[in-house]
């Protein structure tokens, strides 16, 4: 018997099934993609009315308020120091940077120890949010803010219909070294 003579069998599938089979298996292909793509961890806290976010990775110890033993010849943008569990840092408020309102501290504020580079510090913020995760190339996006704090912010993102500016802590800790006497923070 000869192929010539075999009958055709019709394709069981129609074209609209192939065709949501191929869009099934590109989403199934961009969903993976998606899923590898580095995410980072934010803190998300708020200054004034403003939101703001760190590094997850730089914070160490989130805290209530604790008492602050003022200490001259520092920086203008430092508090003070605080203890924490027999550890001493200087308690700095970075409102004035941000040109925010100073707000006086609440029950709502806390005090977030950070670790950047070299320096640990707290920094006073006045309310916590929560931690986001958000894709890398999220905080690439360019810089919108129009209130000449573009310099304290290295990205911004939207979050929940919210921006949110993810704080430049190496030029925020420079203008507070800056703001002390013989550069003191």
């Amino acid at each position: 018997m000869s192929d010539s003579y075999l009958p055709v069998i019709p394709d069981p599938q129609s074209d609209p099934e192939r065709l949501i089979q191929a869009l099934e298996r590109q989403a199934m292909a961009l969903q993976s993609e998606q899923e590898e793509e580095p995410m980072v961890s934010l803190l998300t806290f708020v200054l004034g009315a403003e939101w703001f976010a760190l590094p997850l990775d730089k914070v160490k110890v989130v805290s209530r308020l604790l008492d602050v033993t003022p200490v001259p010849g520092t920086s203008i943008y430092v508090l003070g120091v605080i203890n924490h569990k027999s550890a001493i840092y200087p308690l700095v408020d970075i409102h004035d940077l941000l040109s925010l309102e100073p707000q006086m501290p609440t029950r709502s504020s806390r005090f977030v120890i950070i670790q950047h580079g070299k320096y640990l510090f707290a920094m006073l913020v006045d309310a916590m949010a929560e931690v986001r995760e958000v894709k890398t190339r999220e905080l690439e996006q360019q810089i919108r803010s129009s209130k000449g704090i573009s310099e304290f912010i290295s990205s911004e993102l939207t979050v929940d219909r919210r921006l949110l500016g993810l704080l430049n802590l190496d030029t925020i800790l420079n203008r507070v070294v800056e703001g002390g006497e013989n550069g003191a923070i």
